[in-house]
């Protein structure tokens, strides 16, 4: 008869994370929207003598056991993505007999955790083209560091351990310096390998980097560099055109902040993120997404605008005249985000309002959505249409657009709490908050920076002496 190792609950003891054990159910389980089990496992019972398998082959990194290039080698040993996640789910870390396995189950649970609390068939997310790593790790050797450096990092942070996550801090430097000499190479240069690593690593930098906030804008910058240069034509099947739409967000932002125009706002990329090599998602709900997505790439033009105009003296024809500009293209996208929210609200359902599960004060009731899929979306409009709003006021352009400013603001802020949720919630959340914090009363300003405390424990990127 077995003594359990762990007196976390159910659930925390299936996924290998540490559980705080309070009760009636643990605060994690709720934080990935299941109900917590409970912590009554009842006995094991093992039949036959004791049996102790021969120790594995000694990895490079005994922080992360077989976490090393042992899986390198042939090709031949690499199993698809469905095949692999059926192997590693049947034994414990230790029961595997190659460090290729080993990795592939540390996989398995990071693809798992990054798909928590939604559903596998969530297929537009961020989170969609890290179900294709299983399959692809062991394919060049470079990525092979950069899934590594990433997945150390998650079970090091998930159970509360400090030895992967050193691991995966010297694996991020090795995965730099293999990414360097890639680069130069002709043959991997441009491949879709190369292209996962550089988009691995600059999220690293987003859930590590405590001490340099601008240190993802500088992989956000290479990540827009290299697909621009990988050109169109190379995002025509599945993985490709998985990863240039989880790029895309980060793309964006980057412009946005770097002050520099967004080149997927061109016919050419809007053409090609129409593409649709996977049909998992409803035509119609495919076509609205990509409509609201070819809006988001204009926005940092007019953000950068909206900023100018700002700093300007208005009385210079200078401002008059760019002032003018500014108001015709936002009038202009307000009429196209009305037209597409009339559509979008007729194909999916509204927002349903639920009290807060976290008892927040200044939003009492939040909002609830069908999927992230449509939260998300969601979000995306009520950002956008606030600062169309803000654009408007500061154009003296007739209306209520400060109220207009505080509606979207608070619609942004009641959808915190679903789209926080799971490991990729703050990455979906960082611009967000952002156009929150800047349109922002005192009372909001100090509520976004409660939410950040929350949002940067596993998200460097929101922690608020980086963020604001």
């Amino acid at each position: 008869m077995g003594v359990p190792r762990s007196n976390g609950c159910l659930l925390c003891v299936q996924r290998r994370v540490k559980c705080d054990e309070k009760l009636p159910g643990c605060a994690r389980c709720e934080t990935y929207g299941k109900p917590c089990p409970g912590y009554d496992r009842g006995f094991k019972f093992v039949v036959g003598k004791p049996y102790r398998s021969r120790r594995p082959p000694r990895s490079t990194a005994p922080e992360l056991r077989g976490l090393s290039d042992d899986a390198s080698g042939s090709k031949s040993q690499y199993t698809t993505k469905d095949d692999s996640r059926a192997v590693v789910r049947r034994g414990n870390l230790s029961d595997l007999p190659s460090a290729h396995l080993q990795i592939l189950q540390g996989l398995d649970i990071l693809v798992d955790d990054i798909l928590q609390p939604f559903s596998t068939s969530s297929a537009y997310t961020p989170s969609r083209w890290f179900q294709y790593l299983p399959s692809v790790y062991g394919k060049n050797k470079t990525l092979d560091c950069a899934i590594k450096c990433f997945s150390a990092h998650h079970i090091g942070t998930m159970t509360g351990n400090d030895r992967p996550v050193l691991y995966a801090r010297r694996t991020y430097v090795e995965a730099l310096n293999r990414l360097q000499r890639s680069l130069c190479n002709k043959i991997e240069s441009l491949s879709s390998e190369i292209l996962c690593a550089v988009l691995l690593l600059c999220l690293y930098e987003l859930f590590t980097n405590k001490n340099d906030s601008t240190s993802w804008m500088k992989h956000a910058k290479g990540l827009g560099q290299f697909i621009q240069i990988r050109g169109c034509h190379r995002y025509q099947d599945t993985f490709d055109h998985a990863m240039l739409h989880a790029s895309r967000g980060i793309i964006v932002m980057h412009s946005v902040f770097a002050n520099e125009r967004c080149f997927l706002n061109s016919d050419d990329w809007h053409f090609i993120m129409r593409n649709r090599p996977d049909t998992s998602l409803p035509a119609n709900f495919f076509s609205l997404v990509e409509d609201m997505f070819a809006y988001l790439t204009a926005m940092p033009s007019l953000v950068h605008e909206f900023l100018r105009i700002i700093k300007a003296d208005p009385a210079t024809p200078e401002a008059k005249l760019g002032r003018s500009k500014l108001l015709e293209q936002a009038l202009h996208m307000q009429q196209n985000l009305l037209v597409w929210y009339n559509t979008f609200t007729n194909t999916v359902p509204l927002p349903t309002e639920t009290l807060s599960a976290t008892g927040d004060t200044l939003h009492p009731i939040v909002y609830y959505f069908p999927n992230v899929d449509i939260a998300t979306i969601y979000c995306a409009y009520y950002s956008y249409m606030a600062l169309i709003h803000a654009i408007l006021q500061l154009c003296d352009y007739p209306g209520d657009h400060t109220a207009m400013v505080v509606y979207f603001r608070d619609q942004i802020c009641k959808s915190v709490e679903y789209n926080s949720r799971g490991i990729l919630g703050p990455y979906r959340l960082g611009f967000h908050l952002h156009v929150v914090y800047e349109l922002g009363d005192p009372v909001t300003k100090a509520w976004v920076k409660s939410r950040l405390q929350d949002l940067s424990r596993n998200y460097a990127a929101l922690l608020p002496e980086n963020f604001l």
